[in-house]
């Protein structure tokens, strides 16, 4: 047997030694009890010696029993010429592995005894043998087992990218070369088993696992309507979690839709709020057929219905128009907001006067009033000329919807922009691309959703234990304040309390059971706040606003509990939203599947951390290894002997509905250059490079400007050529350098298009001395080729005489 020149290492050497140290002989005399053990026999024997192997041609008796096999080297026998000869071929020819190596392995049953025996043996080679440690990458040896399987679809779909998971198992494997499969097996398998996820249609398979989460979460709902050819339109999902917590905080909603997060470039809607710790959090999500009215409202409507037709008080958008007549349509009380930023970039692209931004941008964000604000905008209409501008009265007439004198008593929980949706699209760009299918986005969405509650238990931990420092001189006012509100939020009502020192009193005046306070702020004296308070029903209102608007008491509010001796915040001022105890605890808890693939692959991974201890340990010396290594082998072979553990979930019912097709999105369609057009040398005419790089001589157009004739066709540049039309064809001239050696010729070369093919002709015309000139022409319309072509020919040996004329002269 040819020598592959590489040894193997000591762990193959063992595993393989009776393989190694066997003869031809010793071969011939070995017995088989089936040809599948002669094959992994064959197997083991390349491996070890560096070639794959392959099964041949096998016989049967009468009774249709096999009774021979063959095994091959994988390089046995030649390519069959037909495959060279293709005229249909459209890719390149693969690499040449076939050697008509004769090495093989022949076996016959006997019959009598019922073992299999070899017949014959060829150990010799025509071809070098593969090194050891490239043996890994041949076919036969290379296979994907089912732990393997498991890890890769366990950290798979908990997020962790393909790429890194085959460098943390190679780690642990102790390199690529020892996992046992490549890297494009890893794909390849990956790809296999999404591709059996869907095989009877992605939508199919997003809506049948979303309506099989209602076993292990009975709360989650999920809603599609289909149009007239049955495909999906719209979807709209949201699991148990996010309507608890929509109950708790949906006052305030906010939704902006997001592109190319999944295959068929359908829009992904996420609604959105804030909870009480001042984080966002999601309510559901909503895929659209597109971004109309008819959409939006569909997706509203069954909004409301999933969240027990809870409407919100304020919903904030970016200003879309579809957005705004399906909200207005669905809920027709809610106070729409649109996001101040867009706003700002709107009056960017539409104000070119800076002095008309900056009262844009005070209208925006600065407290005044109704009237103090239309006064502002008839002034700036009037100094700006705006009387007829189509944009201003459009944005006038929205102004209920952005100006903050009219929303500076709404309560917004801190929304004033869709900054907070855009954080969400950002961060699902970490989980989602353009290729993903419906069933891939619904999945690595509830990935999504699992880190941002993680965020909201990490906060709840945070404000439970642990009480912060009482810094303020209002003492019980602060730890009342430090134990109803969340952490986040106290340090504003803290801030409140702080600000307390820059309130100064002017009067009080006793009406019944109200005091009515008048108040100043320190730095503006002409400004009056009145704050009121019944000292029966313990209500307090302010003036400033900032109650309605933040949900917290202002530095104002807690100035009069101060001069009335309070020790805690009135109930009626602790907005129960903002409180630790806004979600009971219980709701915290995170849901757990364990009777479908995601329970297996939980159960996977928790097997997986408890052995983390047992596999440190038993990695600490040889014997603890070889200790360690029997004790699992026998847990193993315990383990497949018993019965599994319940059986398997009958399957849902398939729905009928198609996969949608690809929806076109907002914006200019991406340009893709076409592949079969190359850019061209304008010097040369090839492709491959520029004018610039170019190595052909200089073509300059001809001096012969007296010529009546190549004034017609001068361009008016020094390296353009000159052009005439005949007959509908372009002709153009070059000229190369004078004093070329060799004849000088007029070469004519014709491309003619016609029914799709491409004919080429050349035809040399003597031209004057010193002169090298080249005409090429493209047709604009082609009926008759040869007419063409004589039609052309003749006009050439025309142009030739007026040439040989012209330089005579």
């Amino acid at each position: 047997m040819a020598e592959s020149g590489y040894e193997l290492s000591d762990e193959e050497a063992d595993e393989y030694r009776d393989v190694l140290q066997l003869s031809k002989e010793d071969i011939m005399n070995k017995a088989f009890r089936s040809d599948e053990a002669a094959y992994e026999f064959y197997r083991m024997l390349g491996k070890c010696f560096g070639f794959g192997i392959r099964k041949g041609d096998s016989g049967k008796d009468d009774s249709g029993r096999v009774i021979r096999r063959r095994f091959f080297c994988n390089r046995a026998g030649l390519r069959e010429r037909r495959h060279y000869d293709r005229l249909d071929r459209q890719r390149s020819h693969k690499p040449e592995t076939r050697t008509n190596c004769e090495a093989k392995l022949s076996i016959y049953l006997d019959v009598v005894s019922g073992i299999w025996r070899v017949r014959k043996i060829v150990l010799d080679h025509n071809h070098d043998l593969t090194p050891t440690y490239m043996v890994h990458m041949m076919t036969n040896f290379r296979e994907i087992n089912c732990s393997a399987k498991a890890q890769i679809s366990g950290m798979q779909a908990h997020g962790v990218p393909t790429s890194k998971i085959l460098g943390y198992m190679a780690g642990q494997s102790g390199g690529y070369s020892l996992m046992g499969f490549t890297k494009k097996d890893a794909y390849n398998y990956i790809n296999k088993a999404k591709r059996a996820k869907i095989i009877d249609g992605d939508a199919n398979a997003a809506v049948v696992y979303l309506e099989g989460k209602a076993g292990a979460d009975p709360m989650s709902m999920a809603r599609y309507n289909l149009t007239k050819d049955n495909m999906l339109a719209n979807m709209f999902w949201a699991d148990g979690g996010s309507r608890v917590d929509y109950q708790y905080f949906g006052d305030v909603l906010a939704f902006d839709s997001t592109y190319k997060k999944n295959k068929y470039q359908r829009p992904l809607v996420i609604f959105s709020g804030v909870n009480n710790h001042k984080q966002t959090t999601i309510f559901g999500f909503g895929v659209v057929l597109d971004e109309s009215v008819g959409s939006y409202k569909w997706l509203l409507e069954n909004l409301l219905e999933v969240m027990c037709n809870k409407k919100p008080s304020v919903v904030v958008t970016d200003g879309c128009d579809s957005m705004k007549a399906a909200i207005k349509s669905v809920f027709p009380e809610a106070t729409h907001r649109l996001c101040a930023w867009h706003m700002e970039k709107n009056v960017t692209a539409n104000v070119k006067e800076e002095g008309l931004r900056q009262c844009f941008t005070r209208w925006l964000y600065s407290e005044m009033e109704i009237d103090e604000f239309e006064a502002e905008w008839d002034d700036a209409i009037e100094e700006y000329g705006l009387q007829n501008s189509f944009w201003a009265k459009e944005t006038f007439q929205k102004r209920m919807m952005w100006a903050n004198a009219y929303l500076q008593d709404k309560f917004c929980a801190g929304f004033r922009t869709t900054s907070r949706c855009e954080g969400i699209n950002a961060y699902v760009k970490n989980f989602l691309k353009s290729r993903h299918s419906l069933l891939d986005m619904v999945k690595n969405l509830e990935l999504v959703v699992r880190e941002y509650r993680n965020n909201e238990l990490v906060a709840q931990f945070r404000s439970l234990h642990g009480m912060p420092v009482m810094t303020t001189c209002l003492d019980p006012l602060e730890r009342y304040a430090a134990d109803a509100y969340t952490r986040e939020i106290f340090v504003d009502a803290k801030k409140e309390i702080v600000g307390v020192g820059a309130v100064n009193f002017v009067a009080k005046i006793r009406r019944s059971t109200t005091m009515v306070y008048t108040l100043e702020e320190y730095g503006d004296p002409g400004r009056e706040v009145i704050v009121l308070y019944d000292r029966v029903s313990r209500k307090m209102e302010c003036a400033c606003n900032f109650w309605k608007q933040k949900g917290i008491p202002c530095r104002h509010m807690f100035f009069v509990m101060k001069h009335e001796h309070l020790t805690r915040i009135p109930d009626s001022l602790v907005l129960k939203r903002w409180r630790k105890d806004a979600k009971s605890l219980d709701k915290y808890a995170e849901i757990t599947e364990v009777g479908s693939e995601i329970g297996f692959l939980l159960r996977h991974g928790a097997l997986h951390a408890a052995a983390q201890w047992m596999l440190y340990v038993g990695a600490r010396s040889p014997l603890s290894f070889t200790q360690a290594l029997k004790g699992l082998h026998a847990l193993c072979q315990e383990l497949d002997r018993g019965p599994e553990n319940g059986g398997q979930k009958k399957a849902l019912d398939m729905v009928d509905l198609h996969d949608p097709v690809v929806a076109k999105t907002k914006g200019a369609p991406r340009v893709r250059r076409q592949g079969g057009r190359k850019r061209r040398c304008t010097r040369c005419r090839k492709t491959g490079h520029t004018k610039r790089h170019c190595n052909a001589d200089r073509s300059f157009v001809s001096k012969s400007e007296e010529s009546k004739d190549f004034q017609a066709t001068t361009l008016g540049s020094e390296e353009s050529s000159p052009t005439e039309w005949l007959f509908g064809v372009q002709i153009r001239f070059e000229q190369g350098k004078k004093g070329v050696t060799g004849p000088n010729n007029l070469c004519a070369p014709i491309w003619l298009e016609a029914s799709g093919s491409k004919i080429t002709s050349q035809h040399e015309i003597s031209a004057a001395a010193g002169h090298k000139e080249t005409m090429e022409w493209e047709p604009n319309t082609i009926s008759n080729t040869d007419e063409v072509i004589a039609q052309l020919m003749t006009e050439i040996t025309y142009l030739s005489s007026r040439l040989g004329s012209s330089s005579a002269a």
